[in-house]
């Protein structure tokens, strides 16, 4: 009875799109790294390591109540400080950041849970505070809480996930009800800050640099690629190529004259929506926009018929973690956003990103299967005694 009356719920729409995604981001791995000499094909590696155990998770967060979360406030924060710790002291290092910790055969990347951990503790403090949610004090402690996190995941370096983060932090705080013009005075003081810093530079003749120069050089690889188009604006020189070659109905699989040359770098990752539009043209990327919305506009839907204040937190969240990224990703591919190493969710390589997002659309499945009165009794208590 129980089974029956909860799994009634089950956003079949929200799982089918998540499966289609996946499975054609597992297409685009092989076809990215089937001419790899080096690491050779990484589709069996993905499904392995990341499709399997990610679905297993998939289906365990839907089946878990994710009211259990309200009461871990306290070992969730400190899981995220430790993680992230830990990372900074035992973190294996790859082209200068130290961002995995393995774990025998599988690499860990601590940032990538953070994600949704920070989900589950904004959704919760704001739930908290939602009487008082206009105060200042409730929106400095917010700030409080999450800037130590930031601060560990931007040493990594890591600026991708710490805008991800931001993102994450300033969509829930919107919808929550902050104040407007707290947001906006932080805004402005964070955009006064960035320019000041980045004009030091100049203003001390150099002597003075307070932005690392490799943030420097991806800025203006994607504002003039042209200026070092062996260097820093070689990935977007070549994924311009890519994206143009690939016309309105592409090259076909396996066929992209970018990925099969190797001249596209990250391929299985950054820049696999390039592969995309190489093989599959203009219809395809319109085909994987459609899916994706789908997607994305299921996280609405489960945000609008929550049970409660908690859920509808949680699916703002996770909408804003998977918008954010596939926004930033396919921007980058195409030009039109600076290179930040975002992967695009449930299709780039890499087990930990898709664990997270399999956790994160588990639970949004869990606030959809309890979003009725008589759903969530049954389960708490159980079937009445006659």
């Amino acid at each position: 009875m129980l089974r029956s009356t909860l799994w009634r719920y089950f956003d079949v729409p929200l799982f089918l799109a998540v499966l289609a995604t996946s499975l054609f981001g597992l297409m685009m791995v092989y076809s990215a790294t089937i001419t790899d000499k080096v690491l050779g094909n990484l589709a069996p590696d993905q499904f392995i390591k990341g499709l399997v155990p990610g679905f297993v998770l998939f289906f365990l967060f839907s089946r878990l109540d994710y009211h259990v979360f309200q009461s871990l406030q306290l070992p969730l924060y400190f899981i995220c400080v430790a993680s992230l710790l830990l990372v900074r002291f035992m973190g294996k290092s790859v082209l200068g950041a130290s961002r995995w910790i393995e774990l025998g055969p599988i690499q860990w990347q601590p940032s990538e849970t953070v994600k949704l951990l920070m989900i589950l503790l904004l959704a919760r403090f704001y739930t908290t505070n939602v009487h008082r949610i206009r105060r200042l004090p409730v929106f400095i402690f917010s700030l409080g809480m999450t800037a130590p996190i930031l601060v560990l995941v931007l040493l990594q370096p890591d600026l991708g996930t710490t805008l991800v983060l931001v993102a994450v932090w300033f969509m829930i705080t919107w919808a929550a009800g902050c104040d407007r013009l707290h947001m906006l005075t932080l805004l402005m003081l964070v955009v006064g800050v960035l320019f000041v810093l980045w004009q030091m530079h100049d203003f001390t003749n150099g002597e003075i640099d307070l932005i690392p120069s490799y943030q420097r050089a991806r800025i203006d690889s994607w504002l003039h690629p042209e200026h070092d188009p062996q260097g820093e604006g070689y990935n977007l020189i070549q994924s311009r190529r890519a994206v143009e070659g690939g016309g309105l109905t592409g090259m076909g699989l396996t066929n992209g004259f970018q990925n099969r040359a190797s001249y596209l770098k990250i391929r299985d990752a950054d820049f696999i929506f390039s592969v995309i539009a190489e093989e599959f043209g203009l219809l395809g990327c319109i085909a994987l926009f459609a899916v994706l919305t789908l997607i994305l506009l299921r996280l609405i839907y489960a945000a609008t018929i929550s049970l409660d204040t908690y859920g509808r937190n949680i699916c703002i969240g996770i909408f804003a973690m998977l918008f954010f990224q596939m926004f930033v990703n396919i921007g980058m591919n195409l030009g039109l956003m600076p290179v930040t190493g975002i992967p695009l969710p449930m299709i780039s390589k890499g087990a930990s990103s898709f664990w997270t997002t399999m956790m994160a659309l588990g639970l949004v499945e869990s606030v959809v299967m309890r979003h009725r009165r008589d759903v969530t009794w049954y389960y708490r208590t159980g079937p009445a005694v006659e």
